[in-house]
């Protein structure tokens, strides 16, 4: 266990995450947090779109040691690409699977938000973190009003009062293996399928929130404000990712009479 003066200690922890990102807008924010990325995490697995920027792969390699696999960039198949991303991890006991986006603004915002997270519940196989009040309060409106429907239709279901959808997942051993082999959802639904898969396999699950969590399209990292509330193409996606939820769930309903 890591241990840094002033801070919480953080387990063995690595960095798995998918990376499309054909801009290279990530590379200058690895570039500088990557002392603080490697100061947090032990292991890093990128998989990364055959379109990205090179830019990315290349810091990611030079500055933390990454494990790096491609993919033909398909927003389709992103369960896949997540999962392939976890079954990177080679050394460590724990993966945080993160869009990197978030956490490389999570780091920056708040680091010590991210070690509390990090180190939260951990006798827990499946710790899903979400975002406090505080935090939702700042997200666009477009996914305020959409993923309440699915947070609400997942706690009818489990009563667990969770936020689901911020992509952000800390694994054990035993549940990286059990998504690798048993999660069959290929799209971004995988955020509720996840969960429920752990729990009906009997793992033990945690929650934890952060309040430093916030959302930019992968167009606008690093801009000060999200943009997309304005365009109905953003908000017809949020509609068409809760439809997907929604029947991610489905098979998971009580067997009736």
């Amino acid at each position: 266990m890591r241990q840094i003066t002033g801070m919480t200690s953080v387990p063995q922890v690595a960095l798995a995450t998918a990376v499309h990102d054909p801009s290279g807008k990530l590379v200058p924010a690895i570039v500088r947090l990557a002392p603080r990325l490697s100061s947090v995490f032990s292991e890093f697995a990128f998989n990364i779109s055959e379109a990205t920027s090179p830019g990315v792969a290349e810091a990611a390699v030079a500055l933390l040691g990454a494990t790096i696999v491609s993919h033909p960039p398909s927003e389709a198949h992103i369960g896949w690409i997540r999962r392939e991303a976890i079954a990177r991890v080679r050394r460590s006991e724990t993966v945080l699977y993160s869009d990197p986006d978030h956490l490389l603004r999570w780091i920056d915002r708040d680091e010590a938000d991210l070690r509390r997270v990090l180190a939260a519940q951990p006798d827990v196989d499946f710790l899903v973190v979400g975002r406090s009040a505080e935090a939702m309060a700042q997200q666009p409106a477009r996914l305020r009003e959409t993923e309440r429907l699915v947070n609400h239709t997942y706690q009818l279901l489990t009563g667990d009062e969770w936020d689901l959808l911020f992509a952000v997942r800390r694994l054990s051993r035993a549940a990286a293996a059990l998504i690798a082999t048993e999660s069959r959802i290929e799209t971004l639904a995988n955020d509720v399928e996840w969960p429920l898969l752990a729990r009906q396999a009997g793992l033990r699950l945690g929650y934890a929130q952060s309040d430093a969590l916030i959302y930019r399209t992968i167009e606008e990292f690093g801009a000060p404000a999200d943009t997309g509330d304005g365009q109905p193409l953003q908000w017809i996606r949020r509609l068409e990712f809760a439809a997907l939820m929604a029947t991610a769930m489905r098979p998971f309903l009580p067997k009736g009479p």
